[in-house]
């Protein structure tokens, strides 16, 4: 189930989730793994597109908050279960993320520079200083503010703030521009927001 971040009666409280989700969050991971190997398991469920798995990776009580940016201003929707949310584009599942980022060699270092003037997509130039997947601290995504120009009411604004200081880990995926970001709660790693915007495209 997605819950629109514009929707007036449905909140981002997990109050109406269904049964389904439920069990499929009934097996988590193991609460000593590490943000490396969470992050594998994660991406090797979306290549699988094994919706039961991704869902292990949303918390219960913070969810999933997936940016897009339709238009001139971003929009963000709250999700409870990855196998019911619609992107924007095209009105693609979540899964498809998978067709355009088959590989993900992560590299805990900072993340590289970005021009659009050094973006081809035809000639495969992504556009950054250095491609592949990067991991670095969250300061970069906390600071940018997406949530303040995304026309949220003031609860899910509250929601959003209160979830912000959970997250740890960015992951920056260069060949999509797509970006994961991790948080660490009750011992175990959670996709608590993941903006799929495409740059320059505005």
């Amino acid at each position: 189930m997605v819950l629109s971040a514009c929707s007036p009666d449905k909140k981002p409280d997990n109050a109406q989730r269904t049964d389904s989700l439920e069990t499929e969050q009934e097996v988590p991971l193991a609460a000593d793994t590490t943000f490396e190997q969470a992050f594998s398991q994660f991406f090797s469920a979306l290549q699988a597109a094994d919706t039961a798995d991704l869902n292990q990776f949303l918390h219960p009580k913070y969810g999933l908050w997936v940016i897009e940016q339709p238009g001139a201003m971003p929009k963000m929707t709250f999700v409870t279960d990855i196998g019911s949310f619609k992107r924007e584009y095209q009105d693609r599942s979540f899964l498809t993320i998978k067709d355009e980022g088959k590989t993900c060699d992560l590299q805990q270092e900072s993340w590289p520079t970005f021009d659009c003037a050094d973006m081809d997509y035809d000639a495969d130039q992504s556009g950054y200083s250095k491609d592949g997947c990067f991991a670095a601290g969250p300061e970069r995504f906390v600071k940018s503010g997406y949530w303040k120009y995304a026309d949220l009411p003031p609860a899910q604004l509250k929601q959003i703030e209160a979830t912000l200081p959970l997250v740890q880990q960015s992951v920056l995926h260069t060949a999509t521009s797509f970006e994961f970001h991790f948080g660490f709660a009750e011992g175990r790693w959670y996709l608590l927001f993941a903006k799929l915007i495409y740059p320059c495209s505005a």
